[in-house]
């Protein structure tokens, strides 16, 4: 069963963090990058739809480049990519860790919760949050990278309608300058608005250090003008 796109159930949140060992920040920030594929929002991702967006981003892949990324994403080789798929290749990628696709059974075991069963998360996560979207950013990508970005995100929610109107950026270390020049470039185009800015220190896991933290809260222009 494909994932529409949107806000996960609270059973398939859950479901997805305890395959795939993820936090429920990380779930939720790997169905924001699928859903910005996901164009038609039908919960499947296609060739044409990478392609679409890898031309929006003005990224220089070529014909083969985007084939050859497909084809790591497309795991069962239908021609389509889930977003079970995307989390696959993103644990792989990131932590090395080769997680099995779940069967179409198991996850419509999981999609909605029995009526007046509470999920075993809501002791121990906040709710989840759908009135804003978060990106994290690093200095693997240029601030003109995720200024295209963050006017593709802004725009769905004003095309869309959705409650999703506040996009949180944040940031570490040096990325912090990233995250600053991104908000002045979208209150410059009159995409967004600075809703708040918020700095400290974060712990590094596994370390005594502490790195440096930037959290900056910016409001599409839609939900401004109440458009």
């Amino acid at each position: 069963m494909a994932d529409v796109k949107g806000a996960l159930s609270p059973g398939l949140l859950e479901a997805y963090m305890t395959r795939y060992e993820l936090s429920k920040d990380q779930v939720l920030e790997q169905k924001q990058a699928f859903d910005l594929l996901d164009i038609d929002g039908n919960g499947k991702v296609t060739y044409q739809e990478v392609k679409e967006m890898n031309a929006k981003l003005g990224q220089p892949m070529s014909e083969q480049e985007l084939s050859e990324q497909f084809t790591t994403l497309d795991i069962d080789g239908n021609n389509t990519v889930t977003f079970p798929e995307f989390l696959k290749v993103f644990v792989k990628g990131e932590f090395g860790r080769d997680v099995p696709l779940p069967r179409g059974e198991e996850i419509l075991q999981v999609n909605d919760l029995a009526p007046g069963r509470k999920s075993s998360l809501s002791h121990t996560l906040d709710p989840i949050d759908e009135s804003k979207m978060i990106m994290k950013l690093s200095q693997k990508n240029s601030a003109s990278y995720y200024v295209r970005v963050a006017k593709l995100m802004l725009a769905g929610s004003q095309e869309e309608k959705s409650t999703s109107d506040v996009l949180e950026l944040n940031a570490l270390g040096y990325a912090i300058p990233q995250a600053t020049a991104v908000a002045a470039a979208l209150e410059e185009q009159k995409l967004g608005k600075v809703l708040s800015v918020r700095t400290g220190l974060q712990e590094v896991p596994n370390t005594s250090r502490h790195c440096p933290i930037m959290i900056i809260r910016i409001a599409s222009m839609s939900r401004e003008t109440g458009s």
